[in-house]
């Protein structure tokens, strides 16, 4: 299933492409920057799975920023905006009701209540065994 990126993102990329293409020292500066900047923003943000912070969001980003080089990753980019519009979709349909839409934004509002509990009360149990 090929995902392609919304044309406001594609016109984002092709201005940043026009801009590192002005010179050759201009063009390996970001082509050097985006090789070694982009693995370590996804695995900084595949560390914050586990660390405190926001890791999916970082890992989205690192991926951005390869895509501004790659195509495999302006390809994975467009699957992963796909994901995100199907389910913003499930969760808020369009012309669905106030009362669906409601009934999504509480399940969604429950979820990251759940997960948050969830993930303070095993950091806590660690915490607590390292100590014991």
């Amino acid at each position: 299933m090929q995902h392609h990126l919304s044309p406001r993102s594609q016109a984002f990329l092709d201005r940043i492409d026009a801009w590192s293409d002005a010179g050759p020292l201009r063009s390996v500066a970001v082509r050097v920057g985006v090789t070694v900047l982009g693995p370590l923003v996804v695995l900084a943000g595949l560390a914050m799975t586990v660390l405190p912070g926001p890791g999916l969001v970082v890992m989205v980003l690192g991926l951005a920023l390869l895509a501004l080089e790659y195509q495999w990753a302006r390809s994975v980019l467009g699957g992963v905006g796909g994901v995100v519009t199907w389910a913003r979709e499930l969760v808020l349909p369009r012309g669905a009701s106030p009362r669906r839409r409601a009934f999504g934004l509480a399940v969604v509002g429950a979820g990251v209540v759940a997960t948050t509990l969830l993930t303070a009360t095993i950091s806590t149990y660690v915490g607590a065994q390292a100590f014991a």
